[in-house]
């Protein structure tokens, strides 16, 4: 019996050191890759896995609750225990954003177990999430209906928290920990005790001496956008759908942007029309060449998917463009206002529609203080969308021929 490997013949008998050392080889050279200190940071490598983990971490952390918000609070399911217990869970799942983008960047670089719940929890506690102060002796617990026998930190779950500084810390601890385990060997034996108090420590701590900072640069963004949008509503609507248009098709985050520099009122509307825009022109073309699952899926929010037509062929974005610079006009006209978390979702469980209609008591008139009603709703989500995005197709496919549908043919 002979055994054949790249080519060659080996006698079983005369080559089984030979053979087990080549089987041994390949096994190394398919094994994953674990992070350690002799792990090759490029700068460009380090900045994608970081982009790419905090965008994971986002959406998990935000569209269970914005998808089941309404439709909890609309079946009923609100006035009962079930459903309340469901909407606090959910909702938890905001607070726990900076975690999860902790854990996700910290998974991005293939870091072991330890790492990973270290880099999370650096993350989660230095972003504002989690708030904390000393309860003075004699205060009342609402969840155990019994005084404190003595001053006690409480935590306070604090909305998603500073998606920025959750970014620059998942960061730096992953840096942290790449240069523990270079030069100290990632703490030999004692790294479950040393690793989470000096790095998660630490890192947390650093990362709670910058947040101020950090936050008062994003919210001066937040701010400039809309100032910009008052002083030019009807440009800034259309410029802000147009960048929501293409950041939909990249690997980037539209909700992680959007919660990033606290868009809200027109700058969201305006943002989650530019993802409306592109939705539509993507299913203008996918009807006539693709499966019906593909289409399906695109119209429930998996625009990212068709990255590869898209970046094969991107004259394609400029239909985006048209689409969304016509989409964000009555967004402006009918003061078409968002939140920053409904920001990046377009049509993904009606999020954005919704929420441009029905006043949320939740929501502060600083962040929203005008609503649409139903019929304005329809023209501004659905009718002008759908004009504006066959305008484009005949713009660019028909009159100019730039693109086919077929240029978007693909499976997901």
């Amino acid at each position: 019996m002979s055994i054949k490997a790249e080519g060659e013949k080996w006698s079983s008998k005369e080559s089984q050191d030979l053979r087990n050392e080549e089987y041994a080889r390949k096994a190394k050279e398919n094994a994953p890759v674990e992070f350690s200190g002799q792990t090759d940071l490029r700068l460009k490598d380090f900045f994608f896995k970081v982009l790419s983990g905090s965008a994971q971490g986002i959406l998990i952390g935000v569209l269970p609750s914005a998808v089941m918000k309404y439709i909890i609070q609309y079946s009923g399911l609100g006035t009962t225990a079930f459903g309340a217990n469901l909407s606090a869970i959910l909702t938890l799942f905001t607070s726990l954003i900076p975690f999860l983008i902790g854990m996700a960047v910290a998974l991005q670089f293939k870091m072991k177990s330890l790492d990973v719940g270290v880099v999370a929890v650096a993350t989660a506690v230095a972003s504002g999430s989690i708030k904390w102060a000393v309860a003075p002796k004699g205060w009342l617990n609402p969840v155990t209906g019994l005084n404190s026998v003595a001053p006690a930190n409480v935590y306070i779950a604090s909305g998603a928290g500073d998606v920025i500084n959750a970014m620059i810390v998942s960061a730096i601890a992953v840096f942290i920990t790449w240069l523990v385990a270079r030069y100290l060997k990632g703490f030999g034996s004692v790294a479950i005790i040393l690793s989470p108090i000096l790095v998660g420590g630490g890192v947390g701590l650093i990362g709670k001496m910058i947040a101020p900072y950090v936050g008062d640069v994003t919210t001066w963004i937040g701010q400039l956008v809309e100032t910009f949008t008052k002083l030019a509503p009807i440009p800034m609507a259309m410029l802000i759908a147009m960048a929501f248009a293409i950041i939909i098709i990249t690997p980037v985050s539209t909700v992680g942007i959007a919660l990033a520099i606290s868009l809200s009122g027109i700058g969201s509307g305006a943002a989650a029309m530019g993802v409306v825009a592109t939705t539509i022109v993507l299913l203008i073309n996918s009807w006539k060449v693709n499966k019906p699952g593909v289409t399906v899926a695109i119209a429930l929010g998996a625009m990212k998917g068709m990255m590869p037509s898209v970046f094969a062929k991107p004259v394609t974005m400029l239909s985006f463009l048209l689409a969304a610079a016509i989409s964000g006009i009555p967004v402006a006209l009918f003061n078409i206002q968002g939140t920053p978390t409904t920001a990046g979702f377009g049509y993904i469980g009606l999020v954005s529609p919704i929420q441009s209609m029905v006043k949320d008591p939740t929501v502060p008139s600083t962040v929203m203080n005008h609503f649409i009603n139903p019929a304005i709703a329809v023209l501004a989500w659905l009718v002008i969308p759908i004009i504006a995005g066959f305008i484009a197709q005949f713009v660019f496919s028909k009159l100019l021929k730039l693109y086919t549908p077929m240029d978007f043919q693909q499976d997901l």
